[in-house]
C-alpha cells in the first residue's frame, strides 16, 4: 500500500513538472534592472483585464519616478479574435475610456489621492472626494508621478465585464542621481 501511495505522489509530481512551465510567469531579460541603469525593482502586478482598475498597494510621492514594463495578451472581447491586443492596445479610441486620446486596451495607471471620506446618512454608502490623476504605460514607460497618492493599474477601457487575459507589469522605481 506504502508503495502504491509513493507511486502515485511520484505520478503527480511529474504531471505537475510537466505542466509548470506553462503556468509560470516569463519575464523578459530586459526587465531585470541592472545596477548601472538606477532602478530597483519594487514589485511585479498582474492586471487581469477583467477587474478595471488594480490597486499596486504602493502608496506613491510627486517626487517619485517609475520605470513600468508591461508584457502579456488581453482580450477585449471574450471570444473574439480581432479584439485581442498587448500592452499598446487596439488602433481605435473612444471618448468614454480613461484617456480618450490613446489606444483601446493600452496598458495605464493612475494616482488617486483620497481628499476626504464620509457616509451618506441615509445609505451608509461610503462618498469619497479624490483626485485622480491617469497616465499612458503601454508596453513600456518612465513616469514622474503626477501627484501623491495610491498607485492603480488597468487597461483603457470603460467596460471590463467582458475582457479576458491579462498584463504583468513590472514596477522598477528610479533612483535619485542627485
Amino acid at each position: 500500500m506504502k508503495t502504491r501511495k509513493s507511486l502515485l505522489y511520484l505520478v503527480v509530481f511529474l504531471i505537475a513538472l510537466t505542466f509548470l512551465p506553462a503556468v509560470a510567469q516569463e519575464i523578459p531579460p530586459d526587465v531585470v534592472p541592472r545596477q548601472e541603469e538606477g532602478l530597483v525593482l519594487v514589485k511585479q502586478v498582474e492586471v487581469k483585464a477583467a477587474l478595471g482598475w488594480v490597486d499596486t498597494g504602493l502608496d506613491v510621492r510627486e517626487i517619485d519616478r517609475f520605470v513600468f514594463r508591461v508584457s502579456g495578451t488581453i482580450s477585449l472581447q471574450k471570444g473574439n479574435p480581432i479584439a485581442s491586443c498587448g500592452p499598446e492596445g487596439l488602433d481605435l479610441q473612444t471618448p468614454q475610456q480613461p484617456l480618450p486620446d490613446r489606444n483601446l486596451g493600452t496598458a495605464v495607471g493612475k494616482v488617486v489621492k483620497v481628499l476626504s471620506v464620509t457616509k451618506d446618512e441615509e445609505t451608509g454608502e461610503e462618498i469619497r472626494e479624490e483626485v485622480t490623476s491617469v497616465f499612458y504605460l503601454g508596453a513600456g514607460a518612465e513616469v514622474p508621478m503626477p501627484l501623491e497618492g495610491r498607485l492603480y493599474l488597468g487597461v483603457n477601457d470603460n467596460v471590463y465585464a467582458d475582457n479576458d487575459g491579462q498584463f504583468v507589469v513590472v514596477i522598477l522605481k528610479k533612483e535619485k542621481t542627485d
